[in-house]
């Protein structure tokens, strides 16, 4: 098994991560609701199809990460840097999202109903085909090519409450 494997496929909610370097680590399909992962550096890391509901990752910089398929319902992700990370298919139902750098995040068929935008940087991240009922993107930052792959209600909401950059 390789070391960066060590946590795939296991239960980790009960896992104290504070002195653990999750850096190129594989995380995908384990179970981590409610963790506490705040103002943590995890670049690189895979976490595909992994469990992060209720979970605390406000703050953390997940460049490069992979979240496809992740379950982040109710996660905190305010001010968290989400550069170029993968959240194709994610389920972000109600997550605190205010503050996040999302620059070039795919999140393409994601489910981000009900959740906080409010602030966040949306420069060329890319919504085809996501759920956005009822999100605040008050005070958002997007581009040109962020607002194209946005559709109906939500187009209307961002362009009146958020700002093109």
């Amino acid at each position: 098994m390789d070391s960066s494997d060590v946590f795939r496929k296991r239960n980790l909610t009960k896992v104290n991560f504070e002195y653990e370097d999750l850096i190129g680590r594989n995380l995908s399909d384990s179970n981590m609701s409610g963790v506490n992962l705040k103002n943590r550096d995890i670049h690189n890391a895979d976490l595909s199809r992994t469990d992060l509901r209720d979970a605390d990752l406000s703050g953390t910089i997940l460049f490069y990460v992979k979240l496809r398929g992740a379950d982040l319902r109710n996660c905190n992700l305010s001010n968290a840097k989400l550069w170029d990370t993968d959240l194709y298919g994610a389920d972000l139902q109600g997550a605190d999202i205010k503050g996040a750098d999302l620059f070039y995040a795919d999140l393409r068929n994601a489910n981000l109903g009900g959740a906080n935008l409010s602030g966040t940087n949306l420069r060329h991240a890319n919504f085809d085909g996501t759920t956005l009922t009822s999100v605040n993107f008050t005070d958002v930052n997007y581009d040109s090519p962020t607002f194209d792959t946005i559709s109906g209600v939500a187009k209307v909401m961002l362009k009146k409450n958020g700002k093109l950059w």
